[in-house]
């Protein structure tokens, strides 16, 4: 016989800017189902993103261009590459009306920074060279470490504080100097990239600047996306606590 939560319909996530060619293999989308989730495509100019949206039970903010530095106080000094506009309102619309309703909301790496962008902070439009290699060459992602803070949704997951390999993929970024009010950083590079962020006082509002929606690259954090599914469902895991202070 099937059990209550067997016969319970799978949360709707919402995976934010996904091109129709692409959205049976988005890496998003496939890493919301694997979770237990059911995945929303938040298509690329889809007339029905709205209605979409209101009926979510959670969202991913996903990867892609720059967030227009307006969005920041910053005027484009030409190292954004690509900005779109139309991208940044209609995300910013479903940040807010999930953050109105509690729901939770992960954003992943260009999804962090638009997710502390949006809550009051600012960023880098490009990053200075360090001896920390972020920015990917094609579909080769490049690898460093970081560091995961005690007491944080990823410090759960890893299993205990310390460094942990990580996958990169991005040329923008924020330091500490530019994290939203409310916000803490949960996991930093060596150089100083933010690499994880969280709301303190939200249920689940996270960021997280790498990729483990990319198969067999960060094992270790794959759980995140476990994590989101359990908290749109309202039944948040015991292994992915409140962040505390």
């Amino acid at each position: 016989m099937e059990t209550k939560e067997a016969r319970a319909p799978r949360p709707r996530i919402g995976v934010s800017w996904v091109r129709a060619e692409q959205e049976a293999a988005d890496p998003l989308v496939v890493a919301v189902a694997a979770a237990g989730g059911e995945p929303v495509p938040l298509l690329v100019e889809k007339p029905s993103w709205r209605a979409d949206v209101r009926t979510l039970h959670g969202l991913i903010l996903n990867g892609g261009n720059a967030v227009d530095p307006r969005r920041y106080g910053q005027v484009n000094e030409g190292l954004c590459r690509t900005v779109i506009p139309q991208r940044d309102e209609l995300e910013f619309e479903a940040l807010q009306l999930c953050r109105e309703r509690g729901l939770p909301v992960l954003g992943v790496c260009r999804g962090m920074q638009f997710l502390n962008v949006s809550c009051g902070g600012s960023m880098l439009q490009d990053l200075t060279i360090t001896t920390v290699e972020h920015e990917a060459k094609g579909d080769v992602s490049c690898f460093h470490s970081v560091e995961i803070f005690p007491g944080t949704r990823l410090v759960a997951l890893a299993g205990a504080q310390g460094r942990l390999l990580v996958n990169s993929r991005h040329h923008q970024g924020l330091k500490a100097e530019h994290l939203a009010p409310g916000f803490r950083i949960s996991a930093v590079a060596p150089d100083g990239v933010v690499e994880g962020v969280e709301a303190a006082d939200e249920p689940f509002l996270v960021g997280i600047q790498f990729h483990p929606e990319r198969a067999g690259e960060v094992p270790e954090l794959i759980g995140i996306f476990e994590m989101l599914v359990a908290h749109a469902a309202g039944r948040p895991s015991r292994n992915a606590p409140r962040a505390t202070d």
